[in-house]
């Protein structure tokens, strides 16, 4: 039975030793009646995590810490279960198609799949291309490369008739919305086509996927995944476009997420952040100079030709190791209870609670400071501000 203790004003207080450790004790036979039960999956990062939390609780009876001790232990160990990995379903003959597999993330998420025993339609942009033909050489049969722009409707027909043929007795599983580009640039200096490819890429593709394959997801109750970003959630100056794109995702994932839930289907969207996915890799020097030509006459004198060159600096900061995402990834397609969200990356939560978060005033210096990583300072500005 629990004790009460009194502080020295009369204040009841709760004993520390037996509250901590009924807390602790509780929590530790629940978990492990979890493992028992298969319900956990069993990892040295959770093992580790479980021998820390009772180093301290310990720490916390030593210290004394009392009522405060044990409601920061109680939210630890709450924390704790959150982030517990649950048991994955079998791949048993799951078949999972995949947009974006040239490079970067659905490339290797292809790969990865294809290892763990997965079906795999890769779609690709470009049949032929490197990283198809390295799909074709590296994965087993029961990968299969598809010529799959999402913008091209004729292209999405044909690759839902091809699954559809060859699915046999098993069932789409999975649908893993990744194909993605991005300009850095804002929509005086973008050309109208690329504003218009932008938005249909990001957004609009992934619509064209869903609607064609939707009638087969049904069937398999599976999963749908669609990547986003962390520039969906807040603004970042120079990339207005790709922000939207990306925001217009995210939220109608949210929207599939509710009205798929009546048909069994899980959803989840994923937030990367700070990580090289080959997103940024067009050819900057050519795609300025096409924006350049096609500017008008005040667009060109206000802003002049350095603008339209995008410099990220942050590249060199982004990190090759994509294994966070497509640890992510897996855990969406085959978790018995996904999460709607997985953050990846130092940014992906910080951005978006720095913007909802930070008093206005701070928050636009926050802005301005990320604004200037991408575009040097119009040309017009730099006169104005040399007359003061």
């Amino acid at each position: 039975m629990t004790k009460w203790s009194y502080d020295t004003n009369g204040t009841p207080g709760l004993d520390s030793v037996h509250a901590h450790a009924l807390v602790c004790v509780t929590f530790s036979v629940y978990i492990l009646a979890q493992v028992l039960r298969r319900q956990v999956r069993v990892t040295g990062l959770v093992v580790t995590k479980f021998f820390m939390i009772h180093v301290m609780n310990l720490a916390m009876l030593k210290l004394e810490a009392g009522v405060w001790g044990l409601v920061f232990m109680t939210c630890t160990l709450l924390y704790f279960y959150e982030t517990l990995p649950v048991r994955y379903l079998p791949v048993q003959e799951k078949v999972v198609l995949i947009t974006g597999c040239d490079r970067g993330i659905g490339h290797n998420l292809a790969k990865q799949l294809d290892q763990l025993g997965f079906y795999v339609y890769a779609g690709c942009l470009q049949k032929g291309s490197e990283g198809e033909q390295e799909l074709v050489r590296n994965c087993s049969s029961r990968l299969t490369t598809l010529q799959l722009d999402v913008c091209q409707l004729e292209q999405v027909e044909n690759a839902v008739n091809k699954v559809t043929n060859e699915l046999g007795n098993k069932e789409l599983w999975g649908i893993v919305n990744n194909a993605g580009i991005c300009f850095v640039g804002n929509v005086e200096t973008m050309t109208t086509a690329d504003i218009q490819k932008l938005i249909t890429v990001n957004y609009l593709g992934p619509v064209n996927i869903c609607k064609a394959f939707f009638p087969l997801l049904r069937k398999g109750k599976g999963r749908l995944v669609n990547i986003s970003s962390n520039a969906g959630l807040a603004p970042v100056p120079e990339m207005g476009v790709y922000c939207a794109s990306k925001a217009a995702l995210a939220t109608m994932t949210e929207v599939w997420r509710y009205e798929l839930q009546k048909w069994g289907i899980k959803v989840a969207t994923i937030i990367p952040s700070g990580y090289k996915t080959g997103i940024l890799a067009y050819d900057k020097q050519a795609t300025a100079e096409r924006w350049w030509r096609s500017a008008s006459d005040a667009v060109k004198e206000d802003y002049g030709k350095e603008c339209f060159y995008a410099k990220p600096k942050t590249e060199a900061l982004l990190s090759p190791d994509l294994s966070p995402i497509l640890d992510a990834l897996v855990d969406a397609l085959l978790s018995k209870s996904p999460k709607a969200y997985y953050y990846r990356g130092i940014f992906s939560r910080a951005l978006p609670f720095l913007y909802l978060h930070l008093p206005t005033t701070l928050g636009d210096l926050v802005m301005k400071v990320i604004g200037d990583w991408f575009i040097s300072k119009p040309l017009a500005l730099q006169k104005s501000s040399k007359k003061f």
